[in-house]
C-alpha cells in the first residue's frame, strides 16, 4: 500500500513539472516571467550563493592549497540549475577593476554530477552542457543512488525545496549517508519551502506535527502571461520551520555521532515568493515579484507605489508577524525614500532604529539616483537605479531575517566534520 501511494506521488510531482516544461515558461533565460525570471536569477539565486560564499571560499581555497580539483553532486538538479548557481558567485574580495571574480575557476572544478528523476528536464541540462566534459547528469531517484556511495564530494546541493519532496526520515536518512561517504569538511546546501511562507499564510498553524505538507501547484508560471492556466497537478511538499530543521539536524547528529555542524540557517524571498503573484494560498498577497523583477528588467520603469507592501498579519504568529512587519516598515521606508529622491520631494520621516542595510541604501541610491540624473545615455532610471534598488531591498531581506521559514526557501548549510 505505502509503495503504491509513493508511487502515486511521485506519477503526481512527474505530470507537473511535465506540464511545467511542455508551457514553455521554463526556458532559458526568463525576465519578467517564467521560472527563470529576474528575481530568480539576481535575487534567489544570488542570495543563495551570498550565504554559502564564505564557506564556499574557505573550501576552494584548501582545495588549491593541496593542488586538488572540487567536486559538486547536485541533488534534484533539473537542467543543470546548481552549475549556473555555483559558478556564478563572485569572490568576496574581487575588486571593481578584475574580470575574473568568480570563486569557482575552470581550472578548480574537476567534476559536477547531476541527479534526477525527470527525463524532460535532464534532457534539456544535455543540451545545454553538452560541450563540457565536466559536466554529467544521470536519471535516478536522490533517495536511492549509488553515487552517494561509490564517490565523496565536497559539495551538495539539494536547492529550491528538493528535500521538500522527501519524508523527515529519508531526509535524515540521506544526510547520513552523505556525511558516511564524504570527507570531512565537505558542505552540504538545502533549501526547503518556508513553512511560515507569507504566500500560503492561510495554512500556518502551530501544530506542525499533523501539518507537515503542502499541495503545491507550479501555477506560477502563468501568472501574468496572458496564458490560459491548464487543469493542474498538485503533489505533496515538505514545509518546514526552524524548529524541524533541528529536529531533522539532530537526529542525524545522533545518527552519524556528530558527524555534521549546522553552520547556517536562514530565509529567503520573503515577499517575492514564486505564489505572491497568484494568490493562490493567500488573497492578501500582491504581486510583489513581478514588480520586482521590473526593478531588474533593462529599459522598463517600475511604478515604486505599487512596490509598497501592506502586510495583514494573522492572529497568533507574534514572532512570524513581527519580522514580516519590520520587514515591511523598512521596506517600504526604502522604496519612498527612493521615490523622494527621483521627484525632489521631501523623504518620508525614518523610522527608529534603523538597520545596517537600510543606511546602507539610502546612501546607495542616492549616489546612485545623483549619477543617473547626470547621464544622458539609455533609459538610467530603469537601467540603473531601479536595480539598485532591487539589490538594497534583497540585502535587507538577508539582514533582518531570522531563519524561521519566513520565505518561499529556508537554507541550511551543514558541514561535515570527522
Amino acid at each position: 500500500m505505502l509503495i503504491e501511494v509513493i508511487r502515486g506521488e511521485f506519477m503526481a510531482e512527474k505530470d507537473a513539472y511535465d506540464e511545467a516544461l511542455k508551457s514553455g515558461q521554463y526556458q532559458k533565460p526568463g525576465g519578467l516571467r517564467g521560472k527563470y525570471d529576474n528575481v530568480r536569477r539576481f535575487w534567489e539565486d544570488e542570495q543563495i550563493g551570498l550565504y554559502l560564499r564564505p564557506y564556499l571560499e574557505r573550501l576552494a581555497a584548501q582545495k588549491k592549497k593541496r593542488g586538488e580539483g572540487l567536486s559538486i553532486l547536485d541533488l534534484g538538479c533539473g537542467s543543470g540549475d546548481g552549475f549556473e548557481l555555483i559558478t556564478a558567485i563572485n569572490d568576496s574580495k574581487s575588486l571593481i577593476s578584475g574580470h575574473s571574480t568568480k570563486v569557482i575557476q575552470p581550472d578548480i572544478l574537476d567534476a559536477y554530477q547531476g541527479i534526477d528523476m525527470n527525463e524532460g528536464l535532464l534532457r534539456q541540462a544535455q543540451a545545454i552542457y553538452k560541450e563540457k566534459q565536466n559536466i554529467s547528469f544521470s536519471l535516478s531517484d536522490f533517495n536511492d543512488c549509488k553515487l552517494l556511495s561509490e564517490q565523496s564530494y565536497d559539495l551538495y546541493l539539494a536547492n529550491y525545496g528538493t528535500l521538500s519532496h522527501n519524508s523527515d526520515e529519508q531526509t535524515v536518512e540521506l544526510l547520513s549517508n552523505i556525511i558516511k561517504h564524504s570527507n570531512n569538511g565537505a558542505i552540504i546546501l538545502v533549501d526547503w519551502l518556508g513553512r511560515f511562507s507569507y504566500e500560503w499564510q492561510t495554512l500556518w498553524t502551530a501544530d506542525c506535527e499533523h501539518n507537515q505538507w503542502i499541495d503545491y501547484a507550479i501555477s506560477y508560471i502563468y501568472s501574468g502571461n496572458g496564458v490560459r492556466q491548464p487543469e493542474l497537478t498538485y503533489f505533496p511538499l515538505r514545509i518546514m520551520g526552524r524548529s524541524e530543521v533541528m529536529s531533522i539536524y539532530q537526529q542525524v547528529r545522533r545518527k552519524t555521532e556528530d558527524g555534521i555542524t549546522l553552520r547556517k540557517l536562514a530565509d529567503r524571498s520573503s515577499f517575492v515568493g514564486r505564489h505572491m503573484d497568484t494568490t493562490q494560498y493567500n488573497p492578501h498577497c500582491q504581486p510583489l515579484r513581478r514588480m520586482v523583477n521590473s526593478l531588474f528588467e533593462p529599459n522598463l520603469g517600475t511604478n515604486l507605489d505599487e512596490l509598497l507592501v501592506y502586510y495583514i498579519p494573522r492572529q497568533g504568529f507574534d514572532e512570524v508577524n513581527n519580522y514580516y512587519q519590520r520587514l515591511t516598515t523598512h521596506w517600504n521606508y526604502i522604496v519612498l525614500y527612493t521615490k523622494a529622491l527621483l521627484e525632489l520631494g521631501i523623504p518620508p520621516e525614518a523610522p527608529s532604529k534603523i538597520p545596517i542595510a537600510v543606511r546602507r541604501a539610502i546612501s546607495t541610491m542616492g549616489k546612485i539616483v545623483k549619477t543617473a540624473a547626470s547621464t544622458g545615455i539609455g533609459n538610467p532610471r530603469a537601467s540603473l537605479v531601479e536595480p539598485q534598488l532591487g539589490y538594497c531591498l534583497r540585502e535587507l531581506e538577508m539582514e533582518l531575517q531570522e531563519g524561521l521559514g519566513c520565505g518561499h526557501g529556508l537554507v541550511a548549510i551543514f558541514e561535515i566534520v570527522k
